[in-house]
C-alpha cells in the first residue's frame, strides 16, 4: 500500500498472496454445541477453532497449494459481543443478538481468481460445514434475516478484499510476516518499523519484528516516533 501511495516499485513475492476467507455474521442467538456441559457463552467466549489440528492443517496447506479448496477447511471464529456489546444498537442487544466472525485459512488468492462468484459460494458452505460439525443446531438457523430476507451473512474471498482495499492479492497482513528479530546488518538496531521516507513509520503487519494482530508494529512505531521527537529535542 506505501509503495502504491509513493509510486514506488513494489515486487511481491510468492508468499505475500493472500490466503484468509473471512464471513461476517449478524445472529439472532448464539449456537448451542453438541458438548452441552458448555454454554454457548462460555463456548464462544474466546476463540473458537475447527479443523486446525496439526495434520489437519498440512492436509489442507497441501490440497490448497495444489489449487483446489481443502476437503477440510481450517477455521477459527470470535463473537465480538461477548466481549464489547456497543457494537449493536440497544434494541438489538436486548433481544439476543450477536456478531460472529469466522477468520478462514488455506484460501489463496488463486482459487477465487477465475470464478471468484462460484468459488466464493463454495468456500462459504465448507466453512459453514466445518463449524456445523460441533453445533447442536446448523449456524444458518441462528442468523439473523434482514429486510429483504437474505439472511444476514457477508463472506469475503481475498479477491473482495483486494478489489475492496487494494492490498496485494488480498493479504489482510499486506505482506508474508517476518520474524521478530534483525535478519540483516541493516536491521540491527533499528525498530523495524522505518521507511526511505524520514517522517513516514509503518505501524502495520507489513513492519518487521512481528505483524498480524501481535501489536507489535503499533508498539514500535510508537516507540521510534518518541525516539524521532527525542533526538530533535521536542
Amino acid at each position: 500500500m506505501l509503495a502504491k501511495f509513493t509510486n514506488s516499485p513494489y515486487q511481491p513475492d510468492a508468499t505475500d498472496e493472500g490466503s484468509v476467507f473471512k464471513i461476517n455474521m449478524l445472529l439472532r442467538r448464539l449456537p448451542k454445541l453438541k458438548a452441552k456441559k458448555y454454554s454457548a457463552a462460555e463456548a464462544w467466549c474466546g476463540t473458537f477453532h475447527s479443523d486446525e489440528g496439526y495434520e489437519q492443517m498440512n492436509v489442507s496447506y497441501e490440497q490448497a497449494s495444489k489449487g483446489r479448496l481443502p476437503d477440510k477447511t481450517p477455521c477459527e471464529v470470535y463473537c465480538h459481543t461477548l466481549t464489547d456489546d456497543s457494537i449493536l444498537a440497544p434494541e438489538l442487544r436486548s433481544q439476543g443478538f450477536h456478531t460472529m466472525t469466522l477468520f478462514g485459512l488455506d484460501t489463496p488468492w488463486s482459487l477465487f481468481a477465475k470464478d471468484n462468484e462460484a468459488v466464493r459460494r463454495d468456500a462459504e458452505r465448507k466453512f459453514l460445514e466445518s463449524m456445523n460439525q460441533w453445533l447442536e443446531e446448523p449456524l444458518e438457523d441462528c442468523f439473523a434475516v434482514a429486510r429483504s430476507g437474505n439472511l444476514c451473512i457477508e463472506s469475503k474471498s481475498p479477491v473482495d478484499i483486494e478489489d475492496a482495499l487494494g492490498m496485494y492479492h488480498g493479504n489482510i497482513f499486506q505482506d508474508a510476516p517476518t520474524f521478530p528479530f534483525a535478519e540483516t546488518k541493516e536491521q540491527a538496531g533499528t525498530w523495524g518499523v522505518e521507511t526511505e521516507f524520514e517522517n513516514v513509520f509503518l505501524c502495520g503487519s507489513s513492519a518487521h519484528r512481528g505483524g498480524a494482530v501481535s501489536g507489535i508494529p503499533g508498539h514500535n512505531a510508537a516507540k521510534k516516533v518518541l525516539e524521532t521527537l527525542g533526538s530533535a529535542g521536542c
